[in-house]
């Protein structure tokens, strides 16, 4: 059994692959394949990882159905594709968003915090300084209070939700 490490870059690596050089028609066919390679997801992860190689499903003129990936010319500029991310995981898991001087405090559904700060740290916003992240909490810092508060209105404008809460008086 061959070893990998368990990162999520490596296992789109190995998915990719296993695309790239074989007939996969469903996920479970796929699942089966990582686990012969030491690598154990559930249907769940691997949608998702699925969606994020932005795989799709295709149905060849013998009538026979893959998984096939885009052409890496056709995908959108990274930068694009963070963004979308960051839209995304704004849309799913940003609860709320809390202005302090010129920090941003989100909060998410317990467990959600660590993808929802990959997302901005991977969208590279601009005056955001650093980012952490809990478990249901991330804690942004930027460069100035006003950065703060454009940058929780983005966000929030992003999920579709209300201008943020101010927890300072200056």
């Amino acid at each position: 059994m061959k070893t990998t490490p368990t990162t999520r870059a490596a296992r789109h690596a190995v998915i990719a692959e296993i695309i790239n050089t074989s007939h996969i028609a469903s996920q479970e066919a796929l699942r089966v394949e990582l686990a012969d390679r030491g690598i154990v997801v559930t249907q769940a992860t691997l949608s998702r990882d699925l969606d994020d190689l932005r795989a799709t499903k295709v149905r060849f003129s013998s009538g026979r159905q893959a998984y096939v990936l885009p052409n890496p010319d056709d995908m959108p500029d990274a930068t694009v594709a963070a963004r979308d991310y960051l839209e995304r995981y704004c849309r799913d898991f940003l609860l709320t968003a809390r202005v302090a001087f010129n920090q941003v405090v989100l909060r998410t559904p317990p467990g959600a915090a660590q993808i929802l700060a990959s997302s901005v740290d991977r969208a590279v916003l601009e005056g955001v300084l650093g980012c952490v992240a809990g478990d249901d909490t991330v804690l942004l810092v930027t460069d100035s209070g006003d950065r703060a508060t454009s940058l929780a209105t983005y966000l929030l404008h992003l999920a579709e939700q209300r201008s943020p809460e101010k927890e300072n008086n200056a």
